[in-house]
């Protein structure tokens, strides 16, 4: 049976083991949120926006700085740490650069956004 104990931990660890347990609890609609912010439109981004910029840049950021370490290998820190100091970079000019994207480009995807943004970092 030391197969079934490593099919059994590894649903277990993936959450597929708890089924029966967390069948009884039911989200309200709306309530699972966006599951991968680079999958989502720019159009659902522009809309989504207005309801939470600071925080909804926040998680723009985090998507950028995943995307750019994926690309790199380097934390967004590193790479805008690399540049002439008179670049200037803040959060509010990193996440610019996404929210305008987005609103210039309502049809592309996130991830787009995030390329733009590497793109403006001389990526």
């Amino acid at each position: 049976m030391p197969g079934y104990s490593r099919v059994v931990l590894v649903l277990t660890l993936l959450g597929l083991g708890t089924v029966a347990a967390a069948d009884g609890i039911r989200l309200r609609p709306g309530m699972t949120g966006v599951a991968d912010l680079g999958a989502t439109s720019c159009e659902t981004f522009n809309h989504m926006y207005p309801a939470g910029p600071t925080g909804l840049r926040q998680a723009a950021l985090y998507y950028a700085e995943g995307f750019i370490y994926g690309r790199s290998g380097k934390t967004l820190e590193q790479v805008v740490g690399g540049l002439p100091d008179d670049a200037g970079w803040t959060f509010d000019s990193l996440t610019d650069v996404m929210v305008n994207y987005c609103t210039a480009n309502p049809a592309a995807e996130f991830a787009d956004a995030a390329a733009a943004l590497w793109a403006a970092l001389g990526g």
